[in-house]
């Protein structure tokens, strides 16, 4: 059976791309979301999906950027081989006739194909040329909907993908007011999975800016899918299927849960931050589930007995100097003795973190976890039972 073909029960390999760093956490949501996750490398989780399994995975996964469609994998050591493979994808099982389909990355390594925009130029002609004659039209449109793919190609061995997303999975609709050099959504939602934060603990964000880490662990703890409320291009494909979309937003929406107590808090210094957050919040369905207060976050007092600190600090690489970023870090350890029941997670560039907690007589012994993600940075947080 062609593995193109339109049925139900049909298998297709879909490739998730995540922030690196946070590809355990994928393929685990993979699996809770029952999908097939077979392969995970850098930045990127594979599986097997039909239509209902496609659709479920943009409506729900949290900490995924994008769903790309494995079109085909072939060998291609010259660009007549690369022509050939390309012009026999089936690409009107994707592409409509009116369409604008764009090759719009290239990567080559240790291949004898090396030139990124021929190899561009040339999928794009043979898909071009395919698209043209099934359609029968002499050329293809260079305005409408907007359909990208791209081709990597590694020791000889190419492989096409198409995006099935449009808009990035992280783009949930809520964050009409971003601040600067925000945290993207699935990141953030990644990073309260990895820092072990369930609905059951009290949560807190120093920094909250726009109030991205608050926002992700309220929905996270009612049940509200991500991408309830958006659109994404495979349901308009003509392979795709709109059907399976609104029966997986269907049921995302039965399964949430506005009655949980929840107890998220956020602060930040910054007035326009923290209107920024309430606007969000609001736009997000979660008016009056997160409470918002502006204030130093060194004068921060836990509010529960047990309970997470995660937090994004505005300094370092994207924001500030290295002497504010160290002026920072250092007043971050005094959380370790006011929270000391508590769990704390900060998005760091300093790998000293741990050295600015150890001045006290309690800190000596602090157990630290890390994982690097894809900017660079460093996610620590201080590993306690809570």
């Amino acid at each position: 059976m062609d593995k193109y073909d339109n049925n139900s029960s049909t298998t297709l390999e879909i490739s998730a791309s995540c922030a690196i760093g946070t590809e355990k956490v994928l393929y685990n949501e993979l699996e809770h979301l029952q999908l097939r996750p077979f392969s995970k490398k850098p930045g990127r989780v594979n599986f097997m999906a039909d239509d209902s399994g496609i659709a479920n995975a943009l409506v729900n996964s949290r900490t995924a950027d994008r769903l790309f469609l494995v079109l085909d994998r072939f060998h291609a050591k010259d660009f007549d081989e690369l022509y050939e493979a390309c012009n026999l994808i089936p690409w009107e099982k994707w592409v409509d006739k009116n369409d604008k389909l764009v090759i719009e990355k290239a990567r080559s390594f240790q291949s004898t194909l090396s030139s990124q925009r021929a190899l561009q130029s040339i999928s794009q002609k043979a898909a071009y040329d395919r698209l043209c004659r099934v359609y029968r039209q002499a050329v293809m449109p260079e305005s409408g909907k907007k359909m990208s793919a791209r081709i990597r190609i590694e020791k000889n061995l190419a492989s096409i993908e198409l995006d099935l997303c449009g808009e990035a999975l992280s783009k949930r609709g809520y964050r009409k007011i971003p601040t600067e050099a925000p945290i993207k959504e699935s990141l953030a939602a990644a990073i309260l999975y990895l820092a072990g934060w369930r609905r059951s603990f009290a949560l807190y964000d120093p920094f909250c800016g726009s109030g991205t880490i608050p926002i992700e662990a309220a929905l996270m703890a009612l049940d509200i899918a991500p991408g309830l409320n958006r659109s994404f291009l495979w349901e308009s494909m003509p392979d795709g299927s709109k059907n399976a979309i609104a029966k997986a937003k269907e049921a995302a929406k039965s399964r949430i849960n506005m009655e949980r107590d929840i107890n998220i808090r956020a602060s930040d210094i910054e007035g326009s931050k923290l209107d920024a957050a309430v606007f969000n919040t609001r736009l997000a369905g979660l008016e009056g589930r997160i409470g918002f207060s502006r204030a130093k976050a060194e004068d921060a007092t836990p509010f529960a007995e047990r309970g997470f600190v995660i937090s994004d600090p505005p300094y370092g690489k994207r924001l500030g100097s290295p002497e504010d970023a160290k002026n920072l870090y250092s007043s971050l350890a005094n959380f370790t003795d006011r929270f000391s029941h508590w769990a704390l997670c900060f998005i760091v560039e300093d790998q000293n973190l741990p050295e600015y907690f150890k001045k006290g007589t309690d800190r000596q012994n602090l157990s630290w976890k890390k994982a690097k993600i894809s900017d660079g940075s460093e996610i620590r947080w201080v590993h306690r039972s809570v």
